[in-house]
């Protein structure tokens, strides 16, 4: 049995086994519970559940106490009460039920998820992840032609395409369907996950902080040591962006649309609390 801890946005998620104990002991918390297959799933940045998967599972256990191939158990508090709109797929598990689950399970991760992803999911199941300071609005970019695209999520919420790309991908509106990573393409990848690092990784690929012909306007926040994220501007007026391989939206955290004076430098991010700053992403660049 699988576990995926539904946390990243532009690198892969942490995902470990459970041990045979520690199987039985989380099939026996969901005794007599029902939990719904997972589909099209609600995200943000940050912490946004677990995915468990019993997919090739050599003890039929989980298959005969009814448990589906893929399930999530969603997250109780998103830093307070979630959105109507969102459901509760671990229903009719309570709060509480849903709760003790997710510390549970977070016990049995092991050396997969380091620290301070630890802390941060700690903090979004107890409910007392802190919010960032809202900083000031971007200045005017350079002068130079800025070719950004209509807002089109459709093209990236198909199951073909969504859980194969991620923030990167949507950013630089290239779909490689393989996570793309900063500086891969141009063969500099990077694992230091701040600003300057992230930044020179995907100047290689071609995305800079001055502007020279036909750009996209996009925007890099880090998550400090464990990860990044990307927004880009669309002609409506608005930034979109993708969390890892959930849905592409125009919301932030809170679920406010990220335009007008709510951008990228002031929107609420989870623990992507620096905000690296704006740059250019050249019409036609590719990602890998």
């Amino acid at each position: 049995m699988l576990v995926t801890l539904d946390v990243f946005s532009g690198r892969p998620n942490p995902t470990w086994t459970l041990s045979d104990k520690d199987k039985r002991e989380f099939i026996s918390r969901l005794a007599g519970k029902a939990v719904s297959a997972v589909h099209e799933n609600e995200g943000h940045l940050g912490f946004r559940g677990y995915i468990v998967w019993t997919v090739g599972d050599d003890d039929e256990t989980a298959t005969s106490a009814g448990l589906p191939d893929m399930f999530r158990i969603s997250s109780a508090s998103f830093g307070g009460a979630a959105p109507a709109h969102w459901e509760q797929l671990t229903q009719p598990l309570s709060s509480e039920e849903v709760g003790d689950a997710q510390e549970w399970l977070l016990t049995t991760a092991g050396g997969a998820v380091e620290d301070p992803v630890l802390e941060h999911v700690a903090r979004q199941i107890s409910g007392a992840d802190p919010t960032g300071e809202a900083l000031s609005t971007p200045s005017a970019t350079a002068a130079c032609v800025i070719s950004n695209t209509p807002y089109n999520p459709g093209f990236w919420n198909v199951p073909t395409v969504q859980p194969h790309n991620n923030c990167y991908n949507y950013a630089m509106n290239y779909r490689s369907n393989t996570f793309a990573q900063p500086g891969r393409i141009s063969g500099h990848p990077n694992n230091v996950m701040q600003c300057a690092n992230v930044a020179t990784a995907a100047n290689w690929d071609g995305c800079r902080a001055s502007c020279s012909g036909p750009n996209k306007n996009v925007a890099l926040v880090i998550w400090p040591g464990q990860d990044y994220h990307w927004y880009r501007l669309h002609s409506n007026g608005f930034w979109g962006h993708k969390p890892g391989g959930t849905a592409a939206r125009n919301v932030d955290s809170l679920n406010r649309v990220i335009g007008g004076a709510l951008n990228p430098q002031n929107c609420a991010r989870g623990p992507y609390t620096i905000f690296c700053g704006y740059r250019f992403s050249p019409v036609g660049m590719h990602v890998s």
